[in-house]
């Protein structure tokens, strides 16, 4: 993947310990990043930017079920867990006008 070497850098840095360590490194054999990745920091960097699609998708797919377009961490998290959608007070809201 092409990567230029110019502009705004944004490092992340997360360590995993136990069961967590254990689905991460699982997930890494299935994803293939060794076939993806030379070092270690390369498939840190293509499973964060793998990471990055699917939160975006799960945000948009959160914005068209309840309108909002901006949720907290938290009202993400429960909607990935299943959790009923509640509606936060200041929410930008997304407004479908038909034509």
């Amino acid at each position: 993947m092409d990567r230029p070497s110019y502009g705004r850098v944004k490092r992340i840095h997360a360590e995993f310990r136990g069961d967590e360590a254990v689905e991460l490194d699982i997930l890494e054999v299935s994803l293939r990043m060794g076939d993806v990745a030379r070092t270690r920091f390369d498939a840190d960097t293509q499973l964060t930017r793998l990471a990055l699609k699917a939160l975006r998708r799960a945000i948009g797919d959160y914005s068209v079920k309840t309108g909002q377009r901006y949720p907290t961490c938290r009202t993400l998290s429960r909607f990935l867990d299943g959790e009923p959608a509640e509606q936060e007070a200041d929410g930008a809201r997304v407004v479908s006008l038909a034509k």
